[in-house]
């Protein structure tokens, strides 16, 4: 006489493999034959079937020996790992919906953000040197190079006059050396 699914699933919940191995074996075919008509895939029907006996070893204790056989228990199983997996495609489905319609760089556009990209590495290798500026010249160079202004409108900022910020921008620019001419957000 076979041991009935209650036997096999205290087995279970105390660590028999076997006791589980014989447990899935009895009820594979059910649980495969429910989630074929419920799911849209082999790899859904596949994941269907490993994650209800995955709840079910996990669950083993909770089985109600008066219910007899486990089968609707599985089945009961089944049918909420199946609608998760269903809302889990459409969350997925929505996502993917959600992302072809963002906006995306054309072609020059993104050439520009990977230069801002770049510039922005280099000016963190000049960020010492840049702080060891004069604050004076220190500011020009910062609103001309990452506030993208030019040297007239950084005088404004400023309020020096434009001969002022041209000159400072100058002796920044010559005490940091070439690295800074690489430097600069304009697209």
């Amino acid at each position: 006489m076979s041991p009935t699914d209650h036997t096999l699933l205290t087995a279970t919940a105390d660590g028999d493999g076997d006791a589980f191995a014989a447990f899935f074996r009895r009820h594979e075919a059910a649980v495969t034959r429910f989630a074929v008509r419920r799911c849209a895939s082999a790899d859904e029907v596949a994941d269907a079937i490993s994650d209800t006996f995955l709840v079910a070893l996990r669950r083993a204790s909770a089985f109600d020996p008066g219910h007899g056989d486990a089968r609707p228990w599985l089945l009961g199983i089944a049918q909420r790992v199946i609608g998760g997996q269903r809302r889990s495609r459409l969350r997925r489905a929505r996502l993917i919906g959600r992302a072809a319609a963002l906006p995306a760089y054309e072609p020059d556009e993104a050439e520009r953000v990977e230069a801002a990209i770049d510039a922005a590495r280099r000016l963190d290798d000049l960020r010492p040197r840049i702080d060891a500026l004069p604050r004076r010249d220190r500011d020009v160079l910062e609103l001309v190079a990452l506030a993208d202004l030019e040297p007239h409108e950084a005088a404004i900022a400023l309020g020096i006059s434009a001969n002022a910020a041209r000159l400072r921008l100058a002796r920044a620019r010559r005490r940091l050396g070439d690295g800074m001419t690489e430097v600069s957000y304009a697209g």
